[in-house]
């Protein structure tokens, strides 16, 4: 019997392009070098380490003590600080990925109740067959199709989800995956292990203590027994199983399947499901056409298949957006331009949710660890969850230092807070006393700047709570998800955004019925807002409390819009009849029963909402400390997470010396570069990392000698050159190399060139390649 495959290393997987190892206990010695001193041109030609192997010793194991964290600012900052900052890191982190998970399984649990419900009815018609009822001439298998999704790294976790929840509904089930099943054999054993770890019982001995072996009549000297699914039917029939319980067989990938087991698998199973309630599930992540082209046409008919779908993750995706960035789950949030690249990985690469937590947590831990002024985040307190959540300002725990006081003073919003103060009463002595007294700074100035702050973001939840309303009284063609919502909050300006502009467009064409209930939509947000601090937007000139009950009163009173604005009805009259004024309101050439002074209420409703959502949802741009409380590393997420293998190839492959840590490469082309020195021939000297030498990996040679060629290389040509660079050098490689030794290096090279894609064989001329890369 083959083996079954081993599991695959974590490593292996092409997909992921960041992994991150802690630290071993174990430094490795790093070796003596000998020191160097400078070249005639001043360029260092050894670097001397300029502490002992013990003091490089004892900082690592006090990074190590402290998390990974050090001192920022220069080793300035105070060791307060630093332990402040790994306290608030995991404050926040533990909570948030508790929050993801729970809003994950909320998501997902939709279609995995769906199918468990399949499950839990399927074959009750055969149960309660009455007498004298004809019997199918074959059986079927009861099958569930789920579609999971093209998100391949969340399927572990979504199918476990699976089968835990039947697990705990008294069903029997295995698991399995197309790399543990090579074979039919192989995915029977898996089957039946799994199978029997949930009936209790073992390889060797069977239900009620009888031995498998004996019933196969298998001798005790056999060191297996023969594995099939009649084996499964005895464990069935003589362990005691209830009545509703079932055999639940989860195919995880099953495009993954070589198609030729799974259509013998189904055969097999067909045969004894009417004894042993067996229902399959197949977990597609691409069509339902991948049945048809796997299996034939009477394995198909053997499926009662009913159809689920398990993805979820646009949905998911945007409760956790709603979760964390809009109703401010998150002491962190993100920038326009890294909440761009967080979110375009989801939408246009994977759709994986794994993904973005991962995303997510580096660019919490980098805030941490790198942002010295990151302990600001202890200043805001989250008390409660979700909508009624609540972001409270206290005493930061600590005292900042000087370079930190300095650090907030030169941020630009903090700069241009104070210069909105120097406007007011007694302004020039508060500004004086920001900019010179840290004790003041510290207890006044940046507690009314975290204030607006919170005052910004809760005035920014409520817009976009608005913005909701607003786009539910709207044609579903209008309707954009969350994630795209909080993405024109943060990046545009409400007359500049194309989609706010439509939606004020079709608001203005409401009649007054639909008015009416959108404003009564609008105030029921206000209120399950709660308490709001509105300085924010009182300090911008409005006063939301105050203009929806205006707008509210302007709806029952239309009267008040002709006083206000006195303007008589003959002149409203006349300006409605214009050709404009029937293209923003088409409702007026089929119904004219509304009053002019009803049409002027609805203008300044649809003003009022438009000056409310113009200043919630302002840009982050205009709040304060706004550079610190906003990531805003977009190159480095892009860097980190967008894998760009090509680039880091070719970059091996030109500096091998950097990758490799060989000093014999550097060292010898910084010798040359010296003896080029003592000429005074006046000819201009190639950079030393551009030199070959014959120290150099092999395939590092034929890289920079290919680089030199056109679209064709001759191997002849390609080969001599080559040839020359390895006979070349001195010391060991001035050694005379045998001709076979060089030929069967230069193949080996080319052979790893043409694996890498720089290369590929042609048929126009058999003693050529083609080259099929060039410089980035």
């Amino acid at each position: 019997m083959a083996e079954a495959y081993k599991p695959v290393d974590a490593f292996d997987s092409m997909t992921e392009s960041t992994f991150i190892l802690r630290p071993s206990s174990q430094q490795q010695q790093p070796q003596q070098d000998k020191p160097k001193t400078k070249s005639k041109r001043g360029r260092p030609t050894r670097v001397t380490a300029g502490k002992s192997n013990n003091d490089d010793d004892d900082n690592n194991e006090n990074i190590s003590a402290n998390g990974g964290y050090v001192q920022l600012i220069q080793a300035r900052e105070s060791a307060d600080s630093m332990q402040l900052r790994q306290r608030l890191f995991e404050d926040m982190w533990v909570p948030l990925e508790q929050l993801l998970v729970e809003i994950e399984q909320q998501v997902n649990n939709v279609g995995v109740t769906e199918v468990c419900s399949f499950i839990d009815s399927s074959y009750k018609r055969i149960e309660s067959r009455e007498e004298g009822q004809l019997e199918a001439p074959f059986a079927e298998i009861a099958a569930a199709v789920a579609f999971s999704g093209v998100n391949t790294g969340d399927h572990s976790k979504l199918f476990q989800s699976l089968q835990n929840q039947l697990v705990s509904r008294g069903h029997h089930v295995a698991l399995l995956e197309s790399q543990y099943c090579s074979s039919l054999p192989n995915m029977l054993k898996a089957l039946l292990d799994q199978v029997s770890a949930s009936l209790g019982v073992s390889d060797s001995t069977g239900p009620r203590g009888k031995s498998s072996s004996a019933v196969f009549g298998v001798g005790s000297s056999a060191k297996t027994i023969p594995y099939d699914m009649s084996l499964l039917k005895l464990w069935w029939d003589m362990s005691k199983t209830s009545k509703d319980s079932r055999a639940v067989i989860i195919l995880q990938d099953f495009e993954g399947f070589a198609p030729m087991i799974v259509d013998d698998f189904v055969r097999i199973a067909a045969r004894y499901c009417q004894e042993v309630p067996i229902v399959v599930v197949l977990g597609l992540a691409t069509s339902y056409e991948s049945i048809h082209q796997s299996l034939t046409k009477a394995s198909i008919s053997m499926l009662n298949v009913e159809r689920f779908n398990l993805q979820r993750s646009k949905q998911c995706i945007d409760a956790v957006i709603r979760s964390i960035f809009v109703e401010g789950a998150s002491t962190l949030l993100f920038g326009a331009e890294s909440y761009k690249s967080l979110i375009d990985q989801f939408l246009m690469y994977n759709f994986s949710i794994t993904g973005f937590v991962n995303k997510l947590k580096y660019a919490v831990m980098n805030f941490f660890y790198a942002q010295p002024l990151s302990v600001l985040a202890a200043m805001l307190k989250h008390s409660g969850g979700g909508a009624n959540g609540r972001t409270t300002v206290v005493e930061c725990p600590i005292r900042l230092s000087e370079d930190q006081v300095e650090l907030i003073r030169m941020q630009k919003s903090v700069q241009e807070f104070l210069e909105d103060k120097a406007d007011g009463p007694d302004g020039r002595k508060y500004v004086h006393h920001a900019l010179t007294d840290d004790e003041f700074f510290q207890n006044t100035a940046l507690p009314e700047m975290v204030q607006l702050l919170v005052s910004y973001r809760q005035c920014y939840r409520l817009g976009m709570e608005m913005i909701l309303a607003v786009q539910g009284a709207m044609p579903k063609s209008l309707h954009k998800p969350i994630h795209m919502l909080h993405y024109y909050g943060i990046s545009q300006l409400f007359d500049e955004c194309v989609h706010w502009k439509t939606l004020s467009a079709v608001m203005r064409r409401m009649k007054a019925p639909e008015m009416e209930q959108l404003l009564a939509n609008l105030c029921l947000v206000v209120e399950a807002a709660g308490s709001i601090d509105f300085a924010h937007a009182i300090q911008n000139g409005v006063d939301i409390p105050f203009l929806l009950q205006e707008a509210t009163d302007l709806i029952s009173d239309p009267e008040a819009a002709l006083t206000e604005q006195n303007e008589t009805s003959e002149a409203l009259s006349k300006r409605i009849r214009t050709r404009t004024d029937m293209e923003n309101r088409p409702f007026l050439l089929f119904d004219d029963s509304s009053s002019d002074q009803m049409l002027r209420a609805l203008d300044k409703c649809s003003g009022h909402i438009e000056a409310i959502l113009r200043v919630c949802l302002l840009p982050y741009q205009r709040a304060p400390l706004q550079e610190i409380f906003y990531y805003k590393q977009s190159l480095l997420l892009d860097t980190t997470f967008s894998a760009q293998p090509r680039a880091a190839v070719q970059a091996a492959l030109g500096k091998s010396h950097y990758y490799i840590n060989c000093d014999c490469c550097r060292s010898a082309a910084e010798d040359l570069d010296d003896s080029n020195d003592d000429d005074d021939d006046g000819e201009d000297n190639v950079d030393a990392e551009q030199r070959l030498m014959a120290s150099m990996n092999d395939t590092s040679i034929a890289y920079r000698l290919h680089q030199e060629c056109g679209r064709m290389i001759n191997l002849y040509d390609w080969y001599s050159a080559f040839a020359s660079v390895v006979e070349q050098g001195g010391g060991q490689a001035r050694k005379q190399v045998a001709q076979s030794e060089i030929q069967a290096r230069f193949m080996r090279a080319v052979e790893e060139m043409r694996f890498l894609g720089f290369i590929k064989s042609t048929q126009r001329k058999t003693d050529h390649v083609m080259r099929l890369t060039w410089a980035m």
